[in-house]
């Protein structure tokens, strides 16, 4: 999406919207295969009480992907998808996956706890920015869009697939709010328990 935004050429733009459907793919499929197998085979490495919200998530952004191929055709203002594409997926996803892969590095909280503090912050900073202030506007330009060029049908079609997005975006916003407070308070715990 960076490069459409920076260039425009429309291969980028393509492939920012097949390369997303097919990592959604991919990660679905570590899912399913998580419950045939019964253990987790997924990237994020994740409690199995959040597969079915992933899951759902990765569904709703594969049918935004194909709506937007499908239906929108020269209609989708493509800034506004690679946008999209680059604050919610490219910014704070990635922030959260850094934060993952600190957990098993050398930097992990145990061992560099204000590091991982320094990523739980700006991640959080981030999802507020993005999944919610910002969020509610790109719900608003799409939903309008889709109804001032393809009617009724699919912006009621748009706003259910944004629905399940925001109810995403609301429980991954709690949960860095809960992760932030965590590594705070362990921190300060940590403290307490050197000075005894």
């Amino acid at each position: 999406p960076g490069l459409y935004l920076l260039t425009h050429n429309a291969i980028y733009y393509n492939l920012a919207l097949y390369g997303e459907i097919a990592y959604m793919i991919y990660a679905s499929s570590l899912i399913a295969l998580s419950y045939a197998l019964g253990r987790d085979v997924t990237i994020e490495q994740m409690h199995r009480s959040v597969w079915s919200m992933l899951l759902g998530h990765h569904i709703a952004s594969m049918a935004l992907c194909i709506l937007v191929i499908t239906v929108g055709g020269e209609s989708v203002p493509k800034d506004l998808v690679c946008s999209v594409l680059l604050v919610l997926v490219g910014l704070t996803s990635s922030l959260h996956y850094v934060g993952q892969i600190l957990d098993f590095s050398p930097l992990a909280q145990s061992n560099a706890p204000y590091t991982r503090l320094t990523n739980h912050i700006l991640c959080l900073a981030s999802q507020i920015l993005f999944r919610c202030i910002y969020w509610v506007k790109l719900v608003y330009w799409s939903i309008t869009h889709s109804h001032e060029t393809h009617g009724v049908g699919t912006a009621i079609t748009v706003s259910l697939i944004l629905l399940l997005f925001s109810l995403f975006n609301i429980d991954f916003v709690k949960f860095h709010v809960k992760a932030t407070k965590g590594c705070w308070m362990k921190i300060q715990q940590d403290k307490i328990d050197k000075d005894c």
